[in-house]
């Protein structure tokens, strides 16, 4: 399967057919939007607490309007009027709330005998911001504020590790609650490689329907798992994805400069096969335990999730398969599937962080694509 580069252009062409409308919650620096623009969405605005994300928002979409604030001190009634929209008008609430107590992007708690519940209830360090309090109940502030919008479709994304031991018990008591507020839902860990992006990025996404909304489109809560996209066979291998990029010199030297200086390179970095055919952690090529984040890339295949600290200038995450460095930001650009000429804004970390938050953004239109034609079509 062949990758096909966009640009932003692309993206405003999609939006204009204005197929259905959208509020995005959680917005980060505009990935999910840019999927649903795609598959003819209209973004009527956005929710986003973090200053450095809304600036590359607004860098790409100038016209959207922005929430700012923490969604704990909103209302669904403070969303709606930014947007324009009643109750119960809204085609689709978007929420990709953070959840790091559940993540096993890094597999190092998990994988090392750790434990979800250590996590619950404390604060935790996201992004440029301050410590988030009680960061696992942001999906239930989701879903207050989607109890006041009354959308016809609630999209919600979180990690694969919602699904997994102990976090399971929070993932039901999610699922609850999409009942109590008036919805029928489904839930499917999806992975971005089956949607035309080359990163395998496993995700859990929730896709509600207001209860009135499946009865008119002739499902029930038996059969709405029909509404997911179909997943395909074919996949985009790295190397073909980012072959015909023209990168920066300088930018490429400054990333090979600082890690081959990591103490990690030092001692094990170099040890990495160059090429490989397949994805390579470094705790297969060094101590136990100790560089389980570092993972040598292979061309052959999707690049392995790109996190938002493993994007950046430090030790752990995905290095370039035949070059002792980490990926540059139009690589990583490709590798959330973003459009070409997308403004990332900040320095390089901030950046890279960007890239590592987002969801995918051809995984979101083929999500909206389904949804608005399984679902928002046929009302």
């Amino acid at each position: 399967m062949k990758y096909t580069p966009y640009t932003m252009n692309d993206v405003y062409q999609g939006e204009n057919k204005n197929l259905f409308t959208v509020i995005s919650t959680f917005a980060g620096g505009g990935g999910s939007s840019t999927g649903y623009r795609l598959a003819g969405g209209k973004i009527l605005a956005i929710n986003e607490f973090v200053q450095a994300a809304r600036e590359t928002y607004a860098a790409n979409y100038p016209s959207t309007p922005i929430i700012p604030d923490d969604i704990k001190k909103l209302s669904g009634a403070d969303i709606l009027e930014v947007a324009g929209v009643a109750v119960g008008e809204l085609d689709l609430l978007d929420g990709s709330p953070p959840c790091s107590a559940f993540s096993i992007a890094g597999r190092g708690f998990t994988h090392h005998g750790g434990s979800h519940k250590a996590g619950y209830g404390k604060s935790k360090h996201y992004s440029d911001e301050q410590d988030v309090e009680n960061i696992e109940d942001l999906f239930f502030e989701f879903l207050r504020v989607a109890k006041d919008i009354q959308p016809k479709v609630i999209i919600g994304e979180n990690v694969k590790g919602l699904t997994i031991g102990e976090a399971k018990e929070y993932y039901h008591r999610i699922i609850n609650e999409f009942d109590n507020i008036g919805y029928d839902v489904c839930s499917k860990v999806l992975n971005a490689k089956h949607f035309g992006v080359a990163q395998s990025r496993t995700r859990t996404i929730f896709i509600a329907l207001r209860k009135d909304i499946t009865a008119k489109v002739g499902m029930s809560f038996m059969n709405i798992h029909s509404v997911f996209p179909t997943e395909s066979k074919e996949i985009i291998p790295l190397g073909e994805a980012l072959e015909d990029l023209e990168l920066d010199k300088d930018e490429v030297t400054m990333l090979t400069e600082k890690w081959v200086k990591t103490a990690f390179h030092k001692k094990t970095g170099h040890k990495f096969p160059q090429n490989p055919d397949k994805v390579i952690s470094g705790e297969q090529i060094g101590k136990k335990n100790l560089h389980f984040s570092c993972k040598k890339t292979s061309a052959l295949v999707p690049a392995p999730t790109i996190t938002a600290m493993g994007s950046a200038m430090t030790t752990g995450g995905a290095v370039h398969w035949c070059e002792d460095r980490k990926f540059t930001i139009k690589e990583l650009m490709r590798i959330t599937s973003l459009p070409d000429d997308f403004k990332l804004t900040g320095t390089f970390n901030q950046k890279a962080e960007r890239c590592g938050r987002m969801v995918p953004s051809l995984m979101m239109k083929a999500i909206a694509e389904s949804v608005y034609n399984k679902v928002l079509s046929k009302l």
